[in-house]
């Protein structure tokens, strides 16, 4: 018989910290009997990594950076070869702050850690723990600026005949923005067409690029978006809002491997054709 059970505690029960912050704990470990051991570390480990496949050529591409990597000693052999884990229940407190060095400046770099203490490959606990970048908007000028784009599209039906074109003014009062506010997008359509529009869509989306040395690809998601149909939105400018959900900040400062950002998405529905008209 040996190793009972082996957990991790954190003194702060989310698992949530900010770069900077302590993060504390307690390994237990519970054995029935004595087990000679040469010592017990906890591994403490965040990073940024990822892969991806490239289809045409059927070649993988991956990077990785790290963020945090240590090795606390919760008990060592001081100068002996090995000693003796008595039988019985054992607590093991640990402390280390969430935070990366680089350039004699703090990164603010969110990512999953993990906690592994361990002294033989078969005694193993794994924990994850989420560090937050803190995003303070006002020290970024571009984020208080007000925004606007205009594109225009012509539309072709039968025959490829021009029956006009759709113009679509969108506005935003700034650009910057934090969880759980709302965006207010307005949107002026002016259909000098002949078609009859249906309603429209807004979505919000998020676009993460990841690059290699030698490649980079995007992957795109859509993290909400709303619906509003009938024509009364071509005789009235519109408004509408989107309730900004949790998400990582755009911008990952020190890391060179991954880059997120936002935007919105409007597209038209056009009454003759199942195609959106996308701006």
């Amino acid at each position: 018989m040996g190793i009972e059970s082996l957990t991790i505690e954190l003194d702060n029960p989310v698992g949530i910290y900010f770069p900077g912050e302590e993060v504390s704990g307690v390994v237990h470990i519970s054995n029935v009997s004595s087990k000679i051991l040469k010592g017990i570390y906890l591994e403490c480990q965040g990073c940024a990594k990822f892969c991806f496949k490239e289809l045409s050529s059927q070649t993988y591409y991956s990077a990785e950076e790290t963020y945090l990597d240590l090795i606390i000693p919760l008990i060592t052999n001081e100068g002996r070869e090995t000693f003796e884990l008595v039988s019985g229940v054992h607590q093991f407190p640990f402390v280390f702050r969430s935070s990366r060095q680089a350039n004699g400046k703090t990164c603010y770099i969110p990512f999953t850690g993990v906690l592994k203490p361990s002294w033989k490959p078969n005694y193993e606990y794994v924990l994850a723990f989420t560090v937050k970048t803190i995003v303070d908007l006002n020290t970024i000028p571009k984020a208080a600026l007000p925004t606007q784009s205009i594109k225009s599209k012509p539309v072709f039906r039968w025959f490829c005949c021009r029956s006009g074109l759709i113009t679509v003014t969108l506005y935003l009062d700034r650009t910057g923005y934090v969880a759980g506010e709302t965006i207010l997008l307005h949107a002026d359509v002016d259909n000098q067409s002949m078609t009859t529009l249906l309603g429209a869509t807004v979505f919000l989306i998020e676009s993460v690029d990841f690059r290699t040395h030698n490649k980079s690809k995007t992957y795109e998601r859509v993290l909400c978006e709303q619906k509003r149909r009938g024509r009364v939105f071509q005789e009235v400018p519109q408004v509408f809002p989107i309730v900004v959900p949790t998400m990582t900040p755009y911008y990952l400062h020190f890391c060179d491997i991954i880059d997120v950002s936002y935007k919105i998405e409007f597209r038209l529905i056009d009454s003759e054709s199942p195609t959106h008209l996308k701006l």
